[in-house]
């Protein structure tokens, strides 16, 4: 299920082009040893006019409606699933300081079940994908790491979690600009847009992710029941968080996650942090070092680990 986010969320069905999706990312990850790349599944210049004149032909039985013609959502809510290009309008001024975005993409999606109980709160999960995916259409955060597991159906059985996923902005890292202020007041709305259990909300991410994952959890550790860090790089693999700032995460629960084999992001680039947090702060972090495994392989696995997900809802503020 494919929907386009918003106040009107719009969305497309045509199992064909699903499959399709799914047969291409299976194909390209068994050619790669089992290692997600960047594919271009689909260019949103085509895929969003699709949505909207599909919705129209399925839903109403009519033709496609005329060039120009103004579409209406038909569902009063979303149905459970991975849905793409979920929209924040980022407003004027964050945090005392002008933005300097409009608006941030983001992947949702909402577990089976969701809609069952309007009482029920759920867990969340906060991914930040890798370099590169925030320079072309959000179609790319699908092609690697949780979303990529999300959507191909792959996550475990039992898998209660909201998952939010935005996307960087073009030519920026997780901790340049204005940026993580702005994720975190996109956190503050998903969790007062949905059925969210604000003390158990969890921050993870792969390779830039990885790293910027410390970045947000060492400025909003009040945010995150806890923080799970997979093949983390960055710009400056070397550098640490001042201790006052590092000291942050004594009551975050931590998890750095590396392969061995990375000539990517050497597994030193995580260890540093790891060390500095048990060395500087006294707290303990779960680490895991797969022997057999490099950048991508270590994600890949990470990502499809059931105690990855049971270890998360172990966490709570």
């Amino acid at each position: 299920m494919w929907a386009v986010g918003g106040t009107h969320p719009f969305t497309y069905t045509d199992p064909a082009l699903e499959g399709d999706l799914v047969r291409w990312i299976q194909k390209i990850r068994q050619g790669y040893g089992g290692m997600l790349v960047k594919i271009k599944v689909l260019s949103l210049a085509i895929l969003v006019p699709l949505i909207v004149a599909c919705q129209s032909s399925t839903q109403q039985g009519n033709a496609l409606p005329e060039e120009g013609s103004e579409a209406i959502a038909l569902e009063p809510r979303l149905p459970t699933g991975v849905h793409l290009q979920a929209l924040y309008q980022i407003p004027d001024v964050i945090e005392g300081e002008v933005s300097s975005q409009d608006e941030m993409r983001y992947l949702l999606y909402l577990p089976e079940g969701y809609w069952e109980d309007p009482d029920k709160l759920w867990p969340m999960i906060f991914f930040l994908h890798g370099a590169g995916d925030g320079e072309f259409d959000s179609t790319y955060v699908l092609s690697m790491g949780l979303p990529a597991v999300l959507y191909l159906g792959e996550q475990p059985e039992d898998f209660p979690f909201i998952v939010v996923s935005p996307q960087a902005f073009p030519g920026s890292a997780w901790w340049t600009g204005d940026t993580l202020p702005i994720l975190n007041a996109l956190l503050g709305e998903v969790i007062e847009t949905y059925q969210v259990d604000p003390d158990r909300v969890y921050l993870t991410g792969l390779s830039m992710g990885g790293y910027g994952s410390w970045f947000l959890a060492t400025a909003y550790p009040e945010r995150f029941a806890a923080m799970v860090s997979v093949s983390g790089s960055g710009y400056r693999t070397n550098f640490i968080p001042e201790e006052e700032t590092l000291c942050r995460l004594k009551d975050v629960p931590v998890w750095a996650i590396h392969g061995a084999l990375d000539v990517i992001s050497a597994p030193e680039a995580s260890k540093l942090f790891a060390s500095a947090l048990q060395v500087t702060c006294g707290v303990e972090v779960k680490w895991t070092m797969y022997d057999d495994l490099g950048h991508g392989g270590a994600y890949d696995r990470a990502y499809r680990d059931p105690e990855l997900y049971a270890w998360m809802l172990e966490q709570s503020r």
